[in-house]
């Protein structure tokens, strides 16, 4: 039987966590109304970390209502994620969007980054090697 549950060792906590992603991530999924960014974590499992600001969500029943369509959605797809630490960023016109163009969203969301993980990491030099002889 599968867990569906959303744990805490499910999530990013401290904002340590978060730096290491923001800092360090490897794969990117970016739509209209949201940014995900995600780095490989070594765990078994993904885990998830929300940043909806007020800025870009004015108001907190629309933060809290896609906050927790990206969690369910989250938990019904983290199987097919493999070990990523993933941020989801908020931007302008996400609080906008009704339930089904939300879970839409972030079915596509999850999607794209799951291909991103079937394919190797960019390196942050990427190019020609310098010959510098």
């Amino acid at each position: 039987m599968v867990d569906h549950g959303f744990g805490t060792e499910l999530r990013l906590l401290t904002s340590a966590q978060f730096k290491t992603v923001f800092d360090g991530a490897t794969r990117k999924a970016s739509g209209p109304c949201v940014l995900l960014l995600a780095r490989p974590n070594g765990l078994g499992h993904s885990r998830l970390g929300l940043v909806i600001a007020k800025k870009s969500v004015r108001r907190a029943v629309d933060r809290n209502r896609v906050k927790r369509i990206a969690r369910e959605s989250f938990r019904l797809n983290r199987n097919e994620l493999g070990s990523l630490d993933i941020v989801v960023l908020a931007r302008k016109g996400l609080g906008e969007l009704d339930n089904a163009a939300l879970h839409e969203l972030y079915q596509g969301m999850w999607r794209k980054l799951a291909k991103a993980a079937d394919k190797p990491p960019r390196s942050r030099h990427s190019g020609p090697p310098s010959s510098n002889a």
